[in-house]
Order: C-alpha cells, then sequence, then structure tokens
C-alpha cells in the first residue's frame, strides 16, 4: 500500500507500486504478462550471462534473494532485467558501425587518405564535429528540436515490441518511467557513477543534467532548440550547441566498450555514502546495498535513460541517411 507519508515518487514508492499493480496484472496495457518460468532459475540465468554491465555474479544473486517481493515475481524481475541489458549491449556494434561509416564518408568526400579501412583505427569520436555540422546547416532548429522527443508510452512500447519483455519487470520499467519524469520530485541526485576522469568520462552524467520531461506534449525531452524573442524582433529559432554537443558525446558512449558506465572501486565506495539517502544504496551497478538490503532503482533509470539516447540516436542516424542519400541522388541527376 502506498501510504501517504512515503516521498512521492521515491524508491520506496516505485517499490511499493509495482507489488501494487504485479498484484492486480498489471496498471497498463504493456504490463500484462504471462507468469513465465526459467529453466534453473535465477541463477542459472544470472550464471549463463557472463557478459553483462553488472556486479559479479555472486552479488546479483545476493542482491536478489534480499529482494522483499515474492520468489517469482523476483525471480522474472531480476530474469528480464539481466536480459535487457544482454540484449541492449549486443546492439552496440549497430552505433559504433554508424560512427565509422560518418568518419570515413567524410574523409571520402574530402578524398583524405587515411587508414580507415581498418576499423581498430578509427577514431568514432571524429564523427562529432561532422554530425555537429549535419546537425546545424542541414537541419533548421525546429526540424533538430523535433528529434529529441519521446513520450513514456513510446519507451513502453519499445521494451515490449522491440525487446519482447511483458513479464513482470515490465511493471517495473512502467515505474520507473513514471519515476523518472516525476525525478525533480524525488531530491535524488545523479544516478551516473563518478567519473574516474573528471571532464574525459562524463557523457552520462552531463546527459542526465540535460535531460528533461514536460507532460505538455513533448514528454522527455532536450532543449536543443530555442525560441528567441528579443525586443523589436521577430521570433528566431536557434541551436543550443551547448545542449547539442553534450549530446553528441553521449551518441559516441552508445558505441561502447561498456553499456554503463562504472566507477572506479574508490568512487564506487564513497558513491555508496552518497546514496544512502536515495532509498538504499547502489553496490556499484547493482540494486542493494547489503548493509541494509533495501531496493534502489537507480540503476535502471540509467537504463531507461540509456534508452531515450538511444532513440533520439536512432532517429538522428535515420535522418543523416535519409539526407545523405538524397545528395547522392542530386549529384547522379546532375
Amino acid at each position: 500500500i502506498i501510504t501517504a507519508n512515503m516521498s512521492r515518487f521515491s524508491d520506496n514508492w516505485l517499490l511499493d507500486k509495482v507489488m501494487f499493480d504485479y498484484v492486480q496484472g498489471g496498471s497498463c496495457a504493456c504490463c500484462g504478462f504471462p507468469h513465465l518460468f526459467a529453466p534453473g532459475g535465477l541463477e542459472g540465468l544470472i550464471n549463463a550471462m557472463s557478459d553483462l554491465e553488472t556486479d559479479s555474479k555472486t552479488h546479483e544473486i545476493n542482491a536478489a534473494k534480499a529482494s522483499p517481493w515474492p520468489e517469482d515475481m523476483r525471480d522474472q524481475i531480476w530474469g528480464d532485467r539481466l536480459l535487457l541489458r544482454f540484449k541492449m549491449k549486443k546492439e552496440m556494434k549497430v552505433y559504433r558501425a554508424f560512427l565509422e561509416e560518418v568518419v570515413k564518408d567524410d574523409a571520402a568526400s574530402k578524398n583524405i587518405v587515411t587508414n580507415n579501412d581498418d576499423e581498430t583505427n578509427v577514431a568514432i569520436q571524429d564523427a562529432i564535429p561532422i554530425l555537429h555540422h549535419f546537425c546545424t546547416t542541414q537541419l533548421s532548429p525546429h526540424e533538430l528540436g523535433q528529434i529529441f522527443q519521446l513520450q513514456r508510452s513510446g519507451l513502453t512500447e519499445i521494451l515490449k515490441s522491440k525487446y519482447k519483455i511483458t513479464s513482470a519487470y515490465a511493471i517495473v520499467f512502467c515505474a520507473v518511467v513514471e519515476q523518472l519524469s516525476n525525478f525533480n520530485h524525488t531530491g535524488y541526485g545523479v544516478d551516473a557513477p563518478p567519473c574516474c576522469n573528471s571532464g574525459v568520462d562524463d557523457e552520462e552524467e552531463l546527459f542526465e543534467t540535460v535531460l528533461n520531461y514536460s507532460s505538455r506534449g513533448q514528454g522527455f525531452n532536450l532543449v536543443v532548440a530555442e525560441n528567441i524573442i528579443e525586443e523589436d524582433c521577430e521570433e528566431e529559432w536557434k541551436v543550443n550547441q551547448e545542449t547539442l554537443g553534450i549530446f553528441l558525446k553521449r551518441m559516441i558512449s552508445l558505441a561502447g566498450p561498456t553499456l554503463l558506465a562504472r566507477a572506479a572501486k574508490a568512487a564506487d565506495d564513497d558513491d555508496n555514502n552518497d546514496d544512502s539517502s536515495n532509498d538504499g544504496a547502489e553496490n556499484g551497478d547493482g540494486q542493494t546495498n547489503s548493509s541494509n538490503n533495501k531496493p534502489s532503482f537507480r540503476s535502471d533509470r540509467r537504463v531507461v535513460r540509456l534508452m531515450i539516447a538511444r532513440y533520439w540516436a536512432d532517429r538522428l542516424i535515420e535522418k543523416y541517411r535519409s539526407m545523405q542519400g538524397q545528395g547522392v541522388d542530386n549529384q547522379s541527376s546532375t
């Protein structure tokens, strides 16, 4: 039961909401699910998936056993939580391939001889200024702004249709999305872990700080274009260069090498202390702190933000390839 004195949209609120919705069979269409059975149980699933952005297998198993949820519900949630990351990690190569394509095509258009035939030598960071130039010259500020919008329902549809996850974890996911849309009410700090190289590996943290939510139609959004109205002047849309740069930097990180950034061991220890007010600290990328076994959904929030960044990257990729194709067609017709 969701009590009145519970902090609104906190992790404790989310925990009880998931339990209530599970008993009811799901609070929305995306959360309806069959009760699944995984051979070998949760431990078998965790042991079968070694290439994941998670803590050690032992930590995952212990954290799952400490969960207050019923055993069948707990196993479904943790099983699909890991399965989602497994599927998302396999997709990282798609973003690397696109970024390499951008760098190579740019070099070819300028008749620059490079060693980029060897994929290991492609500096995908070089795609940032190329994509920045594309966004600011080939797209109007208004068109650019239209790319960076995503409704809450779009996220649950991605989970259901793209990743085929409709079990108990879909209920957790829906609740996390709702929490994230009201994140400013939680009083929580940044979910991204402290970076070992400040200012270098801070893509996730910067993206988190500029991510907005509006209930007035835009949903989750980035303010990459602003409507500037100056005195005695007509309104004019301008690109927010800083926000666009932050997203492009985040887009590079989608190519890996890791799905979710991991802090150094010393930073993890400090992070646990800082997170004690977040209804339960996480151990690295796990879900609970072994000292109090109090669930936290910080890792799930990070995955949802990652999914948002990927959705916008996919839209930008589609727009880029479409415009590049038009350019080739125009050249061939002249």
